[in-house]
Protein backbone atom coordinates (compact mmCIF):
# COMPACT_ATOMS: atom_id res chain seq x y z
CA UNK A 1 0.00 0.00 0.00
CA UNK A 2 1.35 3.40 -1.00
CA UNK A 3 0.31 6.28 1.26
CA UNK A 4 -0.66 9.72 -0.01
CA UNK A 5 2.50 11.43 1.23
CA UNK A 6 4.58 8.70 -0.41
CA UNK A 7 2.75 9.21 -3.69
CA UNK A 8 3.37 12.97 -3.51
CA UNK A 9 7.07 12.42 -2.87
CA UNK A 10 7.29 10.10 -5.86
CA UNK A 11 5.56 12.66 -8.06
CA UNK A 12 7.97 15.40 -6.95
CA UNK A 13 10.99 13.20 -7.70
CA UNK A 14 9.59 12.39 -11.15
CA UNK A 15 9.01 16.04 -12.04
CA UNK A 16 12.07 17.64 -10.39
CA UNK A 17 14.61 16.25 -12.93
CA UNK A 18 12.96 18.41 -15.60
CA UNK A 19 14.02 21.53 -13.70
CA UNK A 20 17.54 20.15 -13.22
CA UNK A 21 17.89 19.40 -16.94
CA UNK A 22 16.50 22.83 -17.95
CA UNK A 23 18.86 24.65 -15.57
CA UNK A 24 21.92 22.77 -16.80
CA UNK A 25 20.89 23.30 -20.42
CA UNK A 26 20.68 27.07 -19.91
CA UNK A 27 24.04 27.12 -18.12
CA UNK A 28 25.83 25.10 -20.81
CA UNK A 29 24.11 26.30 -23.99
CA UNK A 30 27.06 28.58 -24.76
CA UNK A 31 29.44 25.62 -24.43
CA UNK A 32 27.31 23.62 -26.85
CA UNK A 33 27.32 26.43 -29.41
CA UNK A 34 31.10 26.70 -29.18
CA UNK A 35 31.44 22.93 -29.42
CA UNK A 36 29.52 22.66 -32.68
CA UNK A 37 31.07 25.81 -34.13
CA UNK A 38 34.55 24.34 -33.63
CA UNK A 39 33.66 20.81 -34.74
CA UNK A 40 34.08 19.87 -38.38
CA UNK A 41 32.63 16.57 -39.49
CA UNK A 42 30.49 14.72 -37.00
CA UNK A 43 31.87 11.55 -35.45
CA UNK A 44 30.60 8.92 -33.04
CA UNK A 45 31.40 11.14 -30.05
CA UNK A 46 29.20 13.90 -31.47
CA UNK A 47 26.31 11.48 -31.98
CA UNK A 48 26.66 10.14 -28.43
CA UNK A 49 26.70 13.70 -27.13
CA UNK A 50 23.45 14.55 -28.91
CA UNK A 51 21.81 11.40 -27.54
CA UNK A 52 22.96 12.08 -23.98
CA UNK A 53 22.03 15.74 -24.28
CA UNK A 54 18.53 15.57 -25.76
CA UNK A 55 17.09 12.07 -25.28
CA UNK A 56 16.44 12.82 -21.56
CA UNK A 57 13.66 15.12 -22.76
CA UNK A 58 11.70 12.13 -24.08
CA UNK A 59 12.22 10.22 -20.87
CA UNK A 60 11.25 13.14 -18.62
CA UNK A 61 8.08 13.84 -20.62
CA UNK A 62 7.03 10.18 -20.62
CA UNK A 63 7.63 9.78 -16.88
CA UNK A 64 5.72 12.97 -16.06
CA UNK A 65 2.88 11.86 -18.33
CA UNK A 66 2.55 8.53 -16.51
CA UNK A 67 3.03 9.97 -13.03
CA UNK A 68 0.61 12.90 -13.07
CA UNK A 69 -2.56 11.13 -14.13
CA UNK A 70 -4.31 7.78 -14.63
CA UNK A 71 -4.15 6.26 -18.11
CA UNK A 72 -5.20 3.12 -19.89
CA UNK A 73 -2.95 0.08 -19.69
CA UNK A 74 -2.02 0.37 -23.37
CA UNK A 75 -1.08 4.04 -23.03
CA UNK A 76 0.93 3.23 -19.93
CA UNK A 77 2.78 0.42 -21.73
CA UNK A 78 3.61 2.65 -24.70
CA UNK A 79 4.89 5.38 -22.41
CA UNK A 80 7.03 2.98 -20.41
CA UNK A 81 8.50 1.54 -23.59
CA UNK A 82 9.50 5.04 -24.68
CA UNK A 83 10.99 5.70 -21.25
CA UNK A 84 12.89 2.40 -21.27
CA UNK A 85 14.30 2.97 -24.74
CA UNK A 86 15.31 6.52 -23.81
CA UNK A 87 17.06 5.32 -20.67
CA UNK A 88 18.93 2.63 -22.60
CA UNK A 89 20.18 5.16 -25.17
CA UNK A 90 21.22 7.60 -22.45
CA UNK A 91 23.18 4.99 -20.53
CA UNK A 92 24.95 3.61 -23.61
CA UNK A 93 25.84 7.12 -24.83
CA UNK A 94 27.10 8.22 -21.42
CA UNK A 95 29.26 5.15 -20.92
CA UNK A 96 30.45 5.52 -24.52
CA UNK A 97 31.67 9.06 -23.92
CA UNK A 98 33.34 7.93 -20.70
CA UNK A 99 35.01 5.16 -22.70
CA UNK A 100 36.15 7.65 -25.36
CA UNK A 101 37.74 9.91 -22.78
CA UNK A 102 39.49 6.99 -21.08
CA UNK A 103 40.77 5.60 -24.38
CA UNK A 104 42.47 8.94 -24.98
CA UNK A 105 44.51 8.38 -21.83
CA UNK A 106 45.62 4.93 -22.97
CA UNK A 107 46.32 5.79 -26.61
CA UNK A 108 49.61 3.89 -26.59
CA UNK A 109 48.54 0.75 -24.70
CA UNK A 110 46.66 -1.72 -26.86
CA UNK A 111 46.01 -4.19 -24.06
CA UNK A 112 44.26 -1.61 -21.88
CA UNK A 113 42.32 -0.29 -24.87
CA UNK A 114 41.11 -3.77 -25.76
CA UNK A 115 40.14 -4.41 -22.16
CA UNK A 116 38.18 -1.15 -22.05
CA UNK A 117 36.40 -1.96 -25.30
CA UNK A 118 35.58 -5.46 -24.05
CA UNK A 119 34.25 -4.07 -20.77
CA UNK A 120 32.06 -1.57 -22.59
CA UNK A 121 30.68 -4.21 -24.96
CA UNK A 122 29.87 -6.53 -22.05
CA UNK A 123 28.13 -3.65 -20.28
CA UNK A 124 26.18 -2.67 -23.38
CA UNK A 125 25.10 -6.25 -24.12
CA UNK A 126 24.10 -6.87 -20.50
CA UNK A 127 22.06 -3.67 -20.38
CA UNK A 128 20.30 -4.45 -23.66
CA UNK A 129 19.50 -8.00 -22.55
CA UNK A 130 18.05 -6.80 -19.24
CA UNK A 131 15.97 -4.25 -21.13
CA UNK A 132 14.70 -6.85 -23.59
CA UNK A 133 13.70 -9.25 -20.81
CA UNK A 134 11.77 -6.53 -18.98
CA UNK A 135 9.57 -5.71 -21.99
CA UNK A 136 7.03 -8.55 -21.43
CA UNK A 137 6.83 -7.62 -17.73
CA UNK A 138 6.02 -3.92 -18.17
CA UNK A 139 2.31 -4.52 -17.74
CA UNK A 140 2.93 -5.22 -14.06
CA UNK A 141 4.02 -1.59 -13.66
CA UNK A 142 0.74 -0.36 -15.18
CA UNK A 143 -1.70 -2.29 -12.98
CA UNK A 144 -2.15 -2.28 -9.19
CA UNK A 145 -0.30 -5.06 -7.36
CA UNK A 146 -3.40 -6.55 -5.75
CA UNK A 147 -2.15 -10.13 -5.36
CA UNK A 148 1.08 -11.79 -4.30
CA UNK A 149 1.60 -12.99 -7.87
CA UNK A 150 1.40 -9.41 -9.17
CA UNK A 151 3.85 -8.33 -6.48
CA UNK A 152 6.29 -11.07 -7.48
CA UNK A 153 6.16 -10.04 -11.14
CA UNK A 154 6.69 -6.37 -10.22
CA UNK A 155 9.64 -7.35 -8.03
CA UNK A 156 11.17 -9.38 -10.86
CA UNK A 157 10.78 -6.38 -13.17
CA UNK A 158 12.56 -4.10 -10.71
CA UNK A 159 15.40 -6.59 -10.25
CA UNK A 160 15.95 -6.84 -14.01
CA UNK A 161 16.04 -3.06 -14.33
CA UNK A 162 18.49 -2.97 -11.43
CA UNK A 163 20.65 -5.52 -13.26
CA UNK A 164 21.19 -3.05 -16.10
CA UNK A 165 22.25 -0.37 -13.64
CA UNK A 166 24.62 -2.80 -11.90
CA UNK A 167 26.41 -3.52 -15.19
CA UNK A 168 26.92 0.19 -15.88
CA UNK A 169 28.09 0.78 -12.31
CA UNK A 170 30.71 -1.96 -12.68
CA UNK A 171 31.97 -0.36 -15.89
CA UNK A 172 32.20 3.04 -14.20
CA UNK A 173 34.11 1.50 -11.30
CA UNK A 174 36.45 -0.21 -13.77
CA UNK A 175 37.13 3.09 -15.53
CA UNK A 176 37.82 4.79 -12.19
CA UNK A 177 40.30 2.07 -11.18
CA UNK A 178 42.10 2.18 -14.53
CA UNK A 179 42.27 5.98 -14.37
CA UNK A 180 43.84 5.83 -10.91
CA UNK A 181 46.39 3.35 -12.24
CA UNK A 182 47.13 5.71 -15.14
CA UNK A 183 47.76 8.59 -12.74
CA UNK A 184 50.16 6.47 -10.69
CA UNK A 185 51.97 5.33 -13.81
CA UNK A 186 52.19 8.89 -15.11
CA UNK A 187 53.85 10.09 -11.93
CA UNK A 188 56.23 7.15 -11.75
CA UNK A 189 57.31 7.78 -15.35
CA UNK A 190 57.75 11.50 -14.55
CA UNK A 191 55.94 12.47 -17.76
CA UNK A 192 53.51 14.93 -16.18
CA UNK A 193 56.03 17.77 -16.50
CA UNK A 194 56.30 17.23 -20.26
CA UNK A 195 52.64 16.63 -21.07
CA UNK A 196 50.33 18.79 -19.02
CA UNK A 197 47.14 17.65 -20.75
CA UNK A 198 47.40 14.02 -19.65
CA UNK A 199 47.08 14.79 -15.89
CA UNK A 200 44.18 17.12 -16.66
CA UNK A 201 42.34 14.40 -18.56
CA UNK A 202 43.19 11.81 -15.93
CA UNK A 203 41.83 13.92 -13.09
CA UNK A 204 38.69 14.80 -15.03
CA UNK A 205 38.04 11.19 -16.03
CA UNK A 206 38.33 10.07 -12.41
CA UNK A 207 35.87 12.73 -11.23
CA UNK A 208 33.34 11.87 -13.93
CA UNK A 209 33.67 8.10 -13.43
CA UNK A 210 33.25 8.35 -9.66
CA UNK A 211 30.30 10.74 -10.03
CA UNK A 212 28.54 8.38 -12.42
CA UNK A 213 29.34 5.44 -10.15
CA UNK A 214 27.92 7.21 -7.08
CA UNK A 215 24.69 8.02 -8.92
CA UNK A 216 24.38 4.44 -10.17
CA UNK A 217 24.93 3.00 -6.69
CA UNK A 218 22.27 5.30 -5.22
CA UNK A 219 19.81 4.18 -7.89
CA UNK A 220 20.67 0.50 -7.32
CA UNK A 221 19.96 0.94 -3.61
CA UNK A 222 16.59 2.53 -4.42
CA UNK A 223 15.67 -0.41 -6.68
CA UNK A 224 16.55 -2.86 -3.91
CA UNK A 225 13.79 -1.42 -1.71
CA UNK A 226 10.54 -3.42 -1.40
CA UNK A 227 8.06 -2.83 -4.21
CA UNK A 228 5.18 -2.64 -1.74
CA UNK A 229 6.67 0.45 -0.09
CA UNK A 230 6.47 2.51 -3.26
CA UNK A 231 9.99 3.95 -2.98
CA UNK A 232 11.75 1.42 -5.20
CA UNK A 233 13.43 3.03 -8.22
CA UNK A 234 12.45 6.44 -6.95
CA UNK A 235 15.52 8.21 -8.38
CA UNK A 236 15.81 6.45 -11.73
CA UNK A 237 14.74 9.58 -13.61
CA UNK A 238 17.36 11.56 -11.71
CA UNK A 239 19.99 9.02 -12.72
CA UNK A 240 19.12 9.28 -16.41
CA UNK A 241 19.14 13.07 -16.33
CA UNK A 242 22.36 13.32 -14.31
CA UNK A 243 24.07 10.78 -16.56
CA UNK A 244 23.11 12.89 -19.57
CA UNK A 245 24.37 16.06 -17.88
CA UNK A 246 27.70 14.50 -16.90
CA UNK A 247 28.11 13.04 -20.39
CA UNK A 248 27.69 16.53 -21.85
CA UNK A 249 30.26 17.89 -19.42
CA UNK A 250 32.71 15.20 -20.48
CA UNK A 251 32.70 16.42 -24.07
CA UNK A 252 32.68 20.10 -23.07
CA UNK A 253 35.69 19.45 -20.85
CA UNK A 254 37.52 17.69 -23.67
CA UNK A 255 36.93 20.67 -25.93
CA UNK A 256 38.14 23.15 -23.28
CA UNK A 257 41.23 21.02 -22.63
CA UNK A 258 41.93 20.91 -26.35
CA UNK A 259 41.77 24.70 -26.61
CA UNK A 260 43.76 25.47 -23.46
CA UNK A 261 46.55 22.98 -24.09
CA UNK A 262 48.59 22.64 -27.27
CA UNK A 263 49.74 19.17 -26.27
CA UNK A 264 49.23 17.36 -29.57
CA UNK A 265 45.72 16.34 -28.53
CA UNK A 266 43.06 16.25 -31.20
CA UNK A 267 39.43 16.48 -30.11
CA UNK A 268 38.11 15.31 -33.45
CA UNK A 269 40.03 12.03 -33.37
CA UNK A 270 40.31 11.86 -29.57
CA UNK A 271 43.86 10.54 -29.52
CA UNK A 272 47.37 11.56 -28.52
CA UNK A 273 50.60 11.36 -30.42
CA UNK A 274 53.14 8.94 -28.89
CA UNK A 275 55.15 10.10 -25.92
CA UNK A 276 58.49 11.12 -27.38
CA UNK A 277 60.87 13.06 -25.16
CA UNK A 278 62.03 16.21 -26.97
CA UNK A 279 65.62 16.32 -28.23
CA UNK A 280 66.44 19.24 -25.98
CA UNK A 281 65.35 17.27 -22.96
CA UNK A 282 67.37 14.22 -23.99
CA UNK A 283 70.52 16.27 -24.47
CA UNK A 284 70.23 17.63 -20.93
CA UNK A 285 70.04 14.16 -19.39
Amino acid sequence: MVFLHTQQTIEYLRVAPAAVWALDYCLTLEHEVRLFSSTGRWNIATVMFIIARYVPIAWIVSEIYVTLGPHSVQTCLTTYRIAGTSLLLIMLATEGLLLTRTLALWHDNRKIKRFLWASYLVTAISTVICGAITTPLLESACVPTSTQSDLNVATKLERLIMGGFVSTALFELTVAAITVYHSIQLRSDDMHTLYKLAPTLSKGSLVYALSLFAISVANIVSFSLPVSGGYNGIIDVFQGVLHGIIASRILFDLRDANQSQNDSFCLTNLQFVPHVIPTATQSNV
